[in-house]
């Protein structure tokens, strides 16, 4: 019995030792008496060769001393590893006899597992770094979000390695990322990562439960299964190989593959997910503002059909469901990341009432990132209560900052001029700056730069209803009927006017659609008094001064329409180009004040009223942002201010200046020049000269900082036009990195509420006449998805541009280059009057 027991551990441990020698790639091991395999081996580095003789002496003493010599001849000798072999086989042999159902009334046989079964010997591939798992309630958001499993990379191929939180969904940007077979996972709680090796990996996708492997899921039939380590995986095998939708895939690849070479290479990495497949369904609808019922509509069932028979569509009810789990696992994405970032951000927001009377209230987040890129984040469009004052918006604000954790990130809040609206950010600036949560209470409130013009052209058009109303109509009347139309295409070909655009008619109520009206009608004018000649019923005609008149509006309304137009950039900075697009205006309106017709005049007065009224408001917040421009800094500001207010400059000079001393001040490390003295404590004492360079440092700190520093180095070239602001800094960052905190948070500001405002021409086409019955969670759903999956492909088209762009360039100076030296060669051969020469020779 006892040599029974004795020869069943050594088949055991004989087990044991050949799982391990197949598994791990470790040095060779050393055994224990009862033929185990040694902790020392697994968790000691090798022991030198005469430590090794020594200790194989006392193994074979033990063993000789416990086993019959037969069998230390066969397993403890000092035998190859082929006999080694073959004593384990046969024991292996032995173990079944003593199992066969004949023995089991004599001997009863106890299974004995080995101690250090569950030890697993370290794979040198354990340093690689991989994805954390994705953590999600539903299986199938972790390929909507972020597959788990990730491609394996060439040495040639750099791996972008970005550390997350494994409580939380990646962010979408992930919802594109390829599949693999080759799967890798690492544990949260700083455990080696495992390495999957199983072929079944292949059609399975891992689920994680605190950093481990738990269940199994299949991608065919989305069956789940436990995978830890003690169930295994050949149950999931038998699946594999009995599982219908996963034989349906392969037949249809096998077709596919049979029908060309191109095909089968395009197959060979490539396998079906149904999950995936939905997630790309969930990307179509939000991104083409498709109804749900879309799934359901038999064109593109057979469609579907058609390119894969094999994936099950969903009904609408079931899409709904997935895009909220999508926007949900985004939305923590999102706060995950708004709470890592290193920078500050800063707010627009804007209420908008739909068709059904229910108003919204849309707030975005600006910021700018480690990269130095103006990024845009629509973070709420909520439902607002009535009335729409200043408590019930300040209650939806607070609520949306303190949800994402960004109530010690805020910087600045961008609104219109609405009452409701400035009082409740004074209500939300006082909450934060008693909490010191703010650099800076000046800069906190920013005035729509959009809205102000908007009110200066306003005022100054109410002036001129009886200058362009004979315009307005005369655009109506020529597009009132088809006859007319032609009619005016005739005259048009007869004068040989070769203005192609035709004129456009107005929204009175805007300004911009004013302008586009008078200059594609100025060009027209000709044709239009020719059409009153011939056409006896147009009455509405403008004399020659009406024209001339419409003119000059045109011209000045321009001025305006370009200003809009750049400080409602969402791509690029408008804090630092605000100040000067007002400034033309204030130019513009000075030239025009000037102007010999009264009615121009008195337009003009109006709009400098307004204009003097906003200006003193928000000159400010204006001047800051230029200050950080290195082709202006304070010196232009200086400048300009007193041309603006002459003998009282100094005033506002002075606190443009204590302000941008408060901010610079707010964000300078109070511990810096502590850092400073114990490094130069600690370098004294390594170098004989280090108290002389400590004393030269601490002479020019006194002498001047970083600010004024900053303020006396050499002004940039502001010849160029595509001078980019955001680069400059991030060169210079090492060199002024308190200034370039600030510019990061500054210059991340925007002028304007236009983003938030664009949000509400997609909002009206979600919220239809046909989709009026959308809840309010599943409006803010779509708009926020919408807005999260544009961003994605456009930063892909911006990096591909820029890519174009560099190609371009490159080419261009090479070709540059080649003229210039070929011009040059020229030059040289006319001057040595070798021109026959040269061309004899070609």
């Amino acid at each position: 019995m006892q040599t029974t027991k004795k020869m069943q551990d050594m088949a055991s441990s004989g087990k044991e030792k050949e799982k391990d020698m197949a598994s791990s790639t470790a040095p060779s091991l050393a055994f224990d008496a009862d033929g185990d395999i040694a902790p020392s081996s697994i968790h000691t580095p090798r022991a030198p060769p005469h430590q090794e003789v020594s200790k194989l002496s006392q193994h074979k003493q033990k063993r000789s001393a416990v086993m019959p010599t037969q069998q230390l001849q066969e397993v403890g000798g000092p035998s190859s590893s082929k006999k080694k072999r073959s004593a384990v086989s046969n024991l292996h042999s032995t173990v079944k006899q003593v199992k066969s159902p004949t023995a089991k009334k004599d001997i009863h046989v106890k299974r004995v597992k080995s101690p250090t079964a569950k030890k697993r010997v370290r794979s040198p591939l354990a340093g690689m770094q991989v994805r954390t798992p994705v953590l999600t309630s539903s299986p199938m958001m972790r390929l909507l979000v972020s597959p788990v499993v990730v491609g394996a990379r060439s040495p040639a191929q750099p791996s972008h390695h970005v550390q997350r939180s494994p409580s939380r969904s990646p962010p979408p940007q992930n919802i594109h990322d390829n599949t693999s077979n080759d799967i890798t996972a690492t544990s949260t709680k700083g455990s080696k990562p495992r390495r999957l090796r199983s072929a079944i990996w292949k059609d399975v996708e891992p689920i994680y439960e605190s950093g481990k492997l738990i269940r199994g899921r299949c991608i065919h039939c989305n069956e789940i299964f436990p995978a830890a380590r003690n169930s295994g995986t050949s149950h999931i095998k038998r699946h594999l190989d009995i599982c219908e939708e996963r034989a349906k895939v392969h037949n249809m690849i096998e077709n596919l593959q049979s029908t060309g070479p191109t095909e089968a290479a395009a197959l060979a990495d490539w396998r079906f997910d149904a999950q995936r497949t939905r997630g790309e369904l969930v990307r179509m609808i939000v991104l083409h503002e498709l109804p749900f019922s879309f799934v359901e509509y038999d064109g593109f069932i057979r469609y579907s059909a058609s390119l894969n028979p094999v994936f099950k569509l969903v009904g609408r009810t079931t899409i709904k469901m997935d895009c909220m789990e999508v926007f949900k696992n985004h939305r923590l994405a999102l706060r995950d990341m708004l709470k890592d970032c290193n920078s500050r951000v800063s707010l627009t927001a804007d209420a908008w009432t739909s068709k059904g009377n229910i108003g919204y209230f849309c707030i975005t987040c600006h910021y700018i990132d480690d990269k130095w890129k103006v990024q845009k984040k629509i973070i709420r469009f909520c439902y607002i209560k009535t009335p729409h004052d200043a408590s019930n918006l300040y209650n939806v604000m607070l609520k949306s900052i303190r949800y994402y954790n960004i109530e010690d990130k805020l910087f600045s809040v961008t609104l219109d001029n609405a009452a409701a609206n400035t009082t409740m950010v004074n209500s939300l600036c006082e909450h934060l700056f008693t909490r010191q949560l703010l650099p800076s209470v000046d800069l906190f409130h920013v005035r729509c730069a959009a809205h102000v013009l908007n009110l200066i052209v306003k005022d100054g058009l109410q002036t001129l209803e009886g200058v362009i109303d004979n315009v307005r109509e005369s655009v109506k009347y020529v597009k009132a009927s088809q006859s007319r139309k032609e009619k005016f295409e005739e005259i048009i070909a007869e004068l040989g006017i070769s203005c192609k655009k035709r004129p456009s008619l107005d929204v009175p109520t805007r300004w911009n659609s004013t302008y586009l009206m008078l200059k594609s009608a100025l060009p027209l004018r000709v044709a239009f008094h020719e059409l009153k000649k011939q056409d006896l019923n147009y009455n509405n005609c403008p004399l020659p001064i009406e024209w001339d008149k419409a003119k000059v509006v045109c011209k000045l309304l321009k001025v305006f329409k370009r200003g809009t137009k750049v400080v409602s950039g969402s791509t690029y900075p408008t804090s630092n180009l605000y100040f000067h697009q007002i400034w033309k205006v204030r130019e513009a309106l000075e030239e025009g004040a000037f102007d010999t017709n009264a009615t121009i005049t008195s337009m003009v007065k109006e709009m400098q009223k307004k204009f003097d009224k906003y200006w003193k408001i928000s000159y400010l917040p204006n001047c800051i942002p230029v200050v950080l421009d290195p082709r202006f800094k304070f010196g232009f500001v200086d400048f300009r201010l007193r041309q603006a207010f002459g003998d009282d400059a100094d005033f506002h000079i002075n606190r443009v200046d204590t302000a941008l001393s408060d901010l610079f001040s707010a964000y300078s490390s109070p511990t810096e020049d502590t850092s400073d003295q114990q490094s130069g404590t600690s370098s004294r004492q390594d170098c004989l000269w280090s108290d002389w360079s400590h004393h030269l440092s601490v002479q020019r700190k006194q002498g001047t900082n970083e600010l004024d520093r900053y303020l006396q180095d050499d002004l940039f070239p502001c010849d160029e036009d595509d001078f980019d602001i955001l680069h400059w800094w991030k060169m210079h960052s090492p060199m002024y990195p308190t200034l370039a905190r600030i510019a990061c948070d500054l210059l991340a500001v925007p002028a304007s509420t236009v983003p938030s405002e664009s949000a509400f021409s997609t909002s009206s086409r979600v919220i239809s006449d046909y989709r009026c019955s959308l809840s309010i969670d599943t409006v803010e759903a779509l708009m926020c998805l919408q807005d999260w999956f544009h961003r994605i492909h456009t930063s892909c088209q911006v990096q591909i541009w820029m890519v174009m762009t560099r190609i371009l360039t490159y080419e261009f100076l090479v070709l540059n280059l080649k003229r210039r030296c070929f011009l040059l060669f020229l030059m040289v051969v006319e001057s040595l009057d070798l021109e026959d020469t040269f061309f004899l020779l070609f």
